[in-house]
Parts: C-alpha cells; structure tokens; sequence
C-alpha cells in the first residue's frame, strides 16, 4: 500500500567495476558458496572454473558464433554484442567436461526486441544445444533447454527487464536440477536431463547487451539460503484437532507480564533446529485449514480458486506460480497455504486476505508482485501467521514500481509475522494505512514479528499507525532511509533486535499528523541512535515468549529464516 512517505533515493546505475575476489564472491553466495574458483582468465581456465572481467582488452578463451562482439570500455571493461536485428550471436568458453557448477555474470541488455533477449548459457554441447537463462524483451526472466536450435520453457518469471539496467544473472546446474537467480534472488527452479555437462556462454538474439564479470565455479557449490531440493522434514499442518476459528482475547493495552516457554530457538544458544509449530505471540490460536481436506495446488488458477472457496483446507504448493505481474489470489476464513519443499510459491503474484479469519501461508517463496499488488496483504481479517517465507522484488526500479511486502491495514488483528526472509525492496511492512482511519484501526493491528531478517529493505520495517506491535529478535540490515516508524498513537514495544546500517532505527516522529509510542531495551543499534519522542506504556507481552539474546540474533535468525527450514 502506498503511503505518503519514504522519499528514498533512486538507485544509480551501477559502472563501478566489482573485486572479484571479494565483491564478486559475495554475489555469488545467493546462488552457492564459491567452491575452488580459479580467478583467471577464460583462456586459462582450470577444472575448478573461471573468471573474466575482460580488464584485458581481449576475448582469448571464448569461441564466437554469430553477431558482432568486441571488448569495450563502458566505466570499465565489458563484452559487447553490437550486432541490432534478428542475429543470434554467441559467446563461449570453459571446458566441456564440466558437470555441476554456477555460472554467473552481469548483463546489460541495451536494447531487446518482442521476441529477443540476452542470456547465460550453462553446460553447451554445441552452439544449439545447452540450458539458457534469459532476460527477454517481453518482460520476464526464462528459463530454458534449448537442443539443436529448438527451445523448451522450463520456467518463467515477470520481470521487468529495462535497457541500460545491468543484471546479475546465476544460472546453477547440478545433477537434474537447474536454478536461476536474478540479483541474488533465486526465481526459477526446474528438473531436466537433456545434458549432462558442457561449457559456458553468453548470448542474445534480436538484442545488443553488454556482459562483464564472469564467473565459473565447479566443485559442489553450497544450495542458498533457500535450497531448490526438499529438505527431509515434510511440510508442517496445523494440529488436526483444532477446527473452530479462533477467538479474540488480547486487550488493547496489554500489561500482562512475560513469561518463559517452549520457544523455537534455543534460548539464546545461537543455534536452532526446531521451530514452532504454531504462533508464537498476537497470532497465538491461529490454526488455519486444519482439519479440513488437504489439496495439491499445481496452477494459479487453481490456487485463485481453491483460496477463495469455503472451509477448512490446506493448500500445498509444490512449485513457483507464475502470475501476469500483478495478479492477486484472495484467500477466505480457515486456510493454510504451504510450500511443500524449498522452492515453492508465487512470482509476478500476491497474496490479499480479505475479510478472513484463521490463515497460515507458510514456506513459500512470493515476488515480483507490482503495484497495487503486495507480496502479502490483509484487510479487515484476524488471527493470520506470516511464517518462514521468503519476500522479496528489487531496487532497480523506482521505489512505486512495487508496493508492500507485508502490509496490514483496515483493522487487521491478531498476527504473528515470524522467520521471514524479506530482501531488496523499498517499502518493508505497513501497520495502519491511513493517519485519517483511527476510528477503524484503533483498538486493533496487534501484530508481533520475530526472527525476521530485513535486508537492503529501505523503509517501514515495520511503519506503523495507532497499533500494538512488538518486535523481538530481528535482524536489519542496510536499511537507506529508516527502520522501525512507530506513529499516531502507536504503541511499540522492541526488544532484543539486532541493527547493522540501520539509519533511524527506532523512531516515533515525523511523517504524521501525530508521534507514537516506544519502549526499547536490549537493542543493538549498531552505532546508530533511535529517536523516541514518547515512552509508551506497551512494556510487556501479553503472551508466553521467551527472548534470545541478542548476541545470538544474527546468528540465529540467517540460520533459520526462509523456506526449506520447516
């Protein structure tokens, strides 16, 4: 939801060229740890793989096929393929017997017909036969096995693709399974066994690009954070003995003291390797579809449907939904929507509960969504637990281009919002829609998040109007404008959350008709200040909770966060 805040800077296009022994290592690990890399030209690379910035001058180690490729300096040295018009050109290099690997590199589409694109290429057994991730002039990202010139889609994504925007493209082939990232982000995941090995490339069609800063590395590359094969634990549902919708039982001030009990994480250990099975905090009695009929979700109109409909069920998601951009699936009173796996959930979509009560979405990956949609959003709903998903769009666009990631406005009330992995967007979470809504809102939003991880999110984490939210063990991390926003009467209780590049961490003024609430203690702000204007009188949970100390938090929550963990 759009709010009339957050004036973050545009991002600049980026020309500075990367470190590859650092920089470059780091963008790499969104896809698999670096495992061997040679840091060596094409013309030498090594069974551990390659890399090339092309600082050189020259193209020695890659083979041509078609188009009109040059080295050239744009900032600083990059591939170019000049060549306009419908012209398949292609660049390849490495060894043909590499097996599993990822390949990596920056590409700058600077123009791409309808029908064109520009793309990576892993394990090519010729110039027509290998597997392709594309960046395509009809707005998404592609995923494909291309076997003497025929392509088959494996997978695709929205995606605005804009020219003279530079992307950072992973394409991970091991054994069956191909995964492709956008800016670290992994989106696409399929299983194919048309080939086996083969070298690297780079390609377009009916498009100029511009690549730089390859990078090859062999020798077993570690899944991400969320890993595109199932873990051995099996997808959670709720206790099958518990039907009824919950009630409402928190008060609008709570006082009640904190109390020790059963937690996800290991009371401050570090570690963790259970997680709640049901809601911890505002969102305690949440069940969602259980004991209702479990159904296989295989399309999103099915999704859109089956959301939607009347009763109990537990939906469970097996792959990445592809949506138009900006579709959105409804989801009524008495759901669970899961992610069977690490790699499982909505792209180009969003989730809108609306006027429900009793909702789980759980273990799913969600991006991609454009304004109006967001990721996830409730109105006028209770009783919703928001729990190890994974939310993110990017920064390359304007900070409108997409809305929220978890916005909950219109009196929504009752939720925990835990173990998220919410990454590269503007605008984080919104509490409270509207300084003018007091007489719908007051008295509810009670919200709890925990164990969350925001990261390269510029604002809102959350910002929020007249509700009761309290914050515990969360990490955020390179946040430009601000952190927590409490507002018009808010009441904000945070406690034991970790800060790293965080300006204005906590903050309870500006931007509103009226300054909120805060009371904070056990914090690192990492060197920043927060700026309280009001000590609220929200100092204690209303609920069991156990905290981990904050020297455990960042530790603990990239461990856990995101899909793959339940």
């Amino acid at each position: 939801m759009n709010s009339a805040e957050d004036s973050a800077n545009k991002p600049s296009r980026r020309k500075r060229k990367v470190v590859l022994a650092t920089g470059m290592a780091v963008v790499v690990a969104g896809l698999g740890t670096v495992a061997g890399v040679s840091f060596a030209d094409a013309d030498t690379a090594t069974a551990a793989g390659f890399s090339d910035n092309f600082e050189d001058g020259d193209t020695a180690g890659w083979t041509k096929s078609g188009g009109d490729w040059s080295v050239v300096s744009d900032g600083s040295k990059v591939l170019k393929q000049g060549k306009s018009g419908a012209t398949l050109a292609r660049q390849f290099a490495g060894d043909t017997s590499w097996t599993d690997y990822t390949v990596q590199a920056r590409v700058e589409p600077l123009a791409v017909a309808t029908g064109g694109y520009a793309a990576l290429v892993a394990r090519s057994t010729s110039s027509t036969s290998f597997y392709r991730l594309a960046l395509t002039g009809t707005n998404k990202v592609r995923l494909e096995s291309v076997k003497s010139g025929s392509a088959t889609v494996l997978g695709e994504a929205a995606l605005t693709v804009k020219a003279g925007e530079s992307y950072t493209l992973a394409l991970k082939v091991s054994g069956s399974t191909l995964s492709g990232s956008v800016n670290g982000a992994s989106i696409l995941s399929a299983t194919a066994t048309a080939f086996g090995k083969g070298r690297v490339g780079v390609q377009t069609y009916d498009a100029t690009a511009e690549f730089d800063d390859v990078l090859v590395s062999t020798g077993g590359a570690a899944a991400t954070s969320a890993p595109t094969t199932a873990p051995t634990t099996t997808a959670p549902t709720a206790s099958a003995t518990a039907t009824a919708a919950p009630t409402k039982t928190a008060t609008t001030s709570p006082t009640a003291t904190t109390s020790a009990s059963a937690s996800a994480t290991s009371g401050g250990s570090g570690t963790s390797t259970t997680f709640e099975t049901s809601p911890i905090g505002f969102g305690e009695g949440t069940t969602g579809g259980a004991g209702g009929a479990t159904v296989k979700i295989t399309s999103l109109s099915q999704l859109v449907t089956e959301a939607a409909s009347d009763g109990a069920k537990i939906l469970q998601l097996s792959s990445v939904l592809q949506g138009s951009g900006a579709d959105e699936v409804v989801v009524s009173s008495n759901k669970t929507i899961v992610g069977v796996g690490a790699n499982a959930g909505l792209t180009g979509a969003g989730f809108f509960i609306k006027k429900a009560s009793n909702v789980i979405i759980r273990n799913l990956k969600i991006s991609f969504a454009q304004a109006p949609t967001d990721l996830i959003a409730a109105q006028k709903s209770d009783h919703i637990w928001i729990d190890h998903n994974e939310l993110f769009n990017d920064t390359s666009h304007d900070k409108d281009f997409y809305d929220g990631m978890v916005d909950l406005t219109h009196a929504t009330d009752f939720v925990t919002v835990s173990w998220n992995y919410l990454h590269d967007h503007f605008k984080g979470s919104l509490v409270g829609h509207s300084d003018s809504n007091a007489a719908e809102d007051t008295g509810h939003l009670r919200i709890t998040y925990s164990h969350n991880w925001f990261d390269n999110v510029a604002s809102r984490l959350p910002r929020l109007r007249f509700g009761t939210v309290h914050l515990y063990n969360n990490l955020f991390t390179n946040a430009k404008t601000s952190g927590i926003h409490c507002l018009m009467d808010a009441q904000c209780l945070v406690q034991n959350n970790v800060f790293v590049d965080v300006k204005l961490p906590v903050w309870t003024t500006e931007d509103s008709d009226k300054d909120g609430f805060a009371v904070i203690s056990g914090n690192d702000f990492g060197g920043e200040a927060p700026v309280i204007t009001q000590t609220g009188t929200f100092t204690k949970a209303p609920y069991s909770v156990t905290l981990d100390q904050t020297s455990a938090v960042s530790a603990l929550v990239k461990a856990g966060i995101g899909t793959g963990k339940i």
